[in-house]
């Protein structure tokens, strides 16, 4: 994953490693289209691309939590519940 990450990081300042990007969640993508109808498959798979450009394009890595932020959320979600 460390090179998703890479990729994402690249991919935010142009587009040349976005097609990476796609074309990684591009078997996940086709696998989860085979519980639509074939008549909407093409258009939706066209979609959800567009939602990966755009997901990508406008994600925060700064803001990604590290693994002591995810220890001290899961205790306070535990100390809560």
């Amino acid at each position: 994953m460390v090179v998703l990450y890479d990729w994402v990081k690249e991919a935010q300042s142009g587009y040349e490693t976005v097609e990476k990007v796609i074309d990684t969640f591009t078997p996940k993508i086709r696998k989860s289209l085979r519980l639509t109808k074939p008549d909407n498959r093409e258009d939706l798979e066209q979609e959800l691309k567009l939602c990966v450009i755009h997901y990508v394009r406008s994600y925060s890595l700064d803001e990604v939590p590290g693994l002591v932020d995810l220890n001290e959320r899961r205790n306070q979600y535990n100390e809560s519940s």
